[in-house]
């Protein structure tokens, strides 16, 4: 058991990193008009809706090491993140099928599918330990 909760642990841990780099990239790369060029990004997006993105990223990404903590705490936190890493993997390949974005940029949102899979596996397991 303590081997399932130290590998919890550092989900949550990695994922809080992801949204924090993830965070960092957005804002860098984003602003950057050289990196919108090579990547056909023909709208330069607002500055500030970047950095609101960022932001958010960030606060999700304080909130999975707050899970990591403590794992018994937080849940709440858990299933937004399921959700909007679901919607976020949506959204971006739906941009990219339409051709609003190139697929490149969609391609990390892979891991966040990933991470909403491996957060549902917590939620699952947890809710049973409790019974």
């Amino acid at each position: 058991m303590e081997s399932r909760m130290r590998y919890y642990r550092w989900m949550f841990l990695a994922a809080a990193a992801w949204n924090a780099f993830a965070a960092g990239a957005v804002l860098f790369l984003l602003t950057n008009a050289e990196f919108r060029m090579r990547m056909e990004i023909s709208n330069p997006t607002d500055p500030l809706i970047l950095q609101l993105l960022a932001s958010c990223l960030f606060l999700f990404g304080l909130g999975y090491y707050w899970v990591s903590s403590a794992l018994s705490e937080n849940h709440g936190i858990v299933k937004l993140g399921v959700v909007g890493k679901i919607l976020v993997f949506i959204l971006f390949f739906g941009h990219a099928l339409a051709g609003t974005i190139p697929v490149g940029l969609a391609v990390p949102t892979v891991v966040d599918l990933l991470f909403a899979v491996l957060f549902l596996e917590f939620l699952i397991h947890w809710r049973k330990e409790a019974q």
